[in-house]
């Protein structure tokens, strides 16, 4: 089969459907690129062009050839970067998934610092619950995930960046949102209850466990859900508090929970998979900068 540099020659002929034009483009004579087209003919065992005159038309088996090797030469530049990046780490892109609220509330901090020291770098970010970007991560479409869930530790490794507490979303209208004091979950199973979908199991154990029953009015996916029931006073909507940053605008208030509730969001990777230069450089910024905040609140606290 024909190698690289053939595959650039052929979509060259493909692009202008003209010798004489491809000749003068690639600086090849143009006798020996005819040798050459035919030489490729010959090696994929069928016409790729019909011939008028000076004119060539490509036909549909060309088409599908040079589509292809359009992919094999897109692929082999995309390696070349990736090595690139793995060696020098300046420069690249970075594919990251990341849950709706957390990705909004740690993300915009990390990449402003990380863009200060390595402006040349790109970023890719796909967003939705923890389940769809860890299943993205799991199949190559991603490289970094920030998630809220536990994660498969003989698959992935994980970088810890904080646990948060859950509270609830109330209607300003509400009766309860008149009402300082941390909600208890006895307090919450006597209303209808939004929550979301990923985590339904683990909030109807919470009551479950208080010998109590969660009435769920609704599982919600994305966040924009949760906001807009609440808002008109459908229910009380359950949600990590990282979430609250998308709610500030709106007639909603936030109450805290009496019980004890915390969830924790990590930054995981695959284990059998090599991050290149620039998410390697990333992950130990954000190691750096969580180092930092800790340190910030260490001093405050003496």
């Amino acid at each position: 089969m024909m190698d690289l540099q053939t595959m650039r020659v052929f979509l060259k002929i493909a692009e202008y459907e003209n010798l004489s034009r491809a000749s003068e483009e690639l600086h090849i004579a143009q006798p020996h690129l005819t040798r050459l087209l035919k030489a490729i003919e010959k090696d994929v065992g069928i016409s790729l062009f019909t011939r008028e005159k000076k004119r060539l038309h490509i036909t549909r088996e060309g088409i599908y050839l040079a589509h292809q090797c359009r992919e094999m030469l897109s692929l082999e530049e995309e390696t070349r970067n990736r090595l690139l990046e793995m060696s020098q780490g300046t420069a690249g892109r970075i594919y990251l998934g990341a849950i709706e609220s957390a990705g909004t509330v740690f993300l915009p901090d990390w990449i402003e610092g990380f863009q200060k020291r390595y402006p040349l770098v790109r970023y890719y970010i796909w967003t939705a619950n923890s389940e769809d970007v860890v299943e993205r991560l799991r199949h190559h479409l991603i490289d970094l995930a920030l998630i809220r869930t536990k994660f498969d530790n003989e698959r992935f490794e994980g970088l810890s960046i904080e646990q948060e507490r859950w509270v609830a979303l109330i209607s300003r209208d509400h009766p309860l949102a008149r009402k300082k004091e941390k909600l208890s979950l006895e307090e919450l199973s006597r209303e209808s209850l939004i929550i979301p979908t990923t985590r339904s199991r683990e909030i109807r154990k919470w009551f479950g466990d208080a010998g109590l029953s969660a009435n769920i009015f609704c599982e919600f996916s994305p966040l924009m859900n949760a906001l807009v029931m609440a808002e008109r006073n459908l229910g009380i909507a359950i949600l990590p508090e990282s979430a609250i940053v998308h709610f500030r605008r709106h007639p909603v208030v936030v109450r805290q929970l009496q019980k004890e509730v915390v969830s924790e969001v990590s930054l995981i990777w695959r284990k059998d998979d090599t991050l290149s230069g620039a998410e390697q450089k990333f992950v130990e910024y954000i190691r750096e900068a969580k180092a930092n905040d800790e340190n910030k609140i260490s001093e405050t606290n003496n």
